[in-house]
């Protein structure tokens, strides 16, 4: 098989037995060398400038990417900043919360102290009150208790004649009293 592959390559380079034409081969690289000094002549100013745009393309893209590497670089380290204080940030916020809080319990026990001594105060003054109108009641039953004692003493050792000085001396009284009021 190897052979035979070998056979044909000769053939067809021998142009079927033939001996190799060095002269198309000449004319063809003649042509070939005048179409590419022709592609050069006009293509290669519109080539340049392509290139030359796309390198302008390519250096602006390279400086915008640059631009913004350097701008994550910064924001990078303005978080690292911000992330080694955060420690500090953190203990620091907890302190005033606990010393707000302090503040505000300080506040409440105050208050509270307050409204206590406003309840003790009113507790304080409530039982006055009732202090003396139980007083006040008591008295009040012990003096009708006594004048029904002392009535029920009367009525046993007081005669007539008693009681109609009684009533003298209280009508005697009455009438001065409303000339006293007459006058004024």
């Amino acid at each position: 098989m190897p052979i035979d592959s070998l056979n044909l390559i000769i053939t067809v380079a021998t142009d079927g037995g033939h001996l190799f034409n060095w002269r198309d081969v000449a004319y063809q690289a003649v042509n070939l060398t005048i179409l590419l000094l022709v592609l050069v002549y006009y293509l290669k100013q519109p080539v340049k400038n392509f290139l030359i745009e796309r390198r302008g393309i390519i250096g602006n893209e390279i400086d915008d990417a640059q631009k913004v590497i350097a701008e994550a670089k910064k924001v990078h380290a303005e978080y690292e900043e911000k992330l080694k204080h955060l420690d500090a940030e953190i203990k620091s916020l907890k302190e005033s919360i606990q010393e707000q809080g302090e503040i505000e319990r300080k506040e409440i026990l105050k208050q509270a102290e307050i409204t206590s001594e406003k309840i003790r105060a009113e507790a304080r003054e409530s039982i006055e009150l009732e202090s003396a109108r139980a007083r006040r009641a008591i008295q009040s039953e012990a003096i009708t208790l006594a004048l029904d004692i002392a009535e029920e003493l009367i009525k046993q050792h007081i005669s007539s004649s008693d009681k109609d000085k009684i009533i003298e001396n209280f009508v005697k009284r009455m009438d001065e009293e409303r000339w006293h009021q007459s006058r004024h």
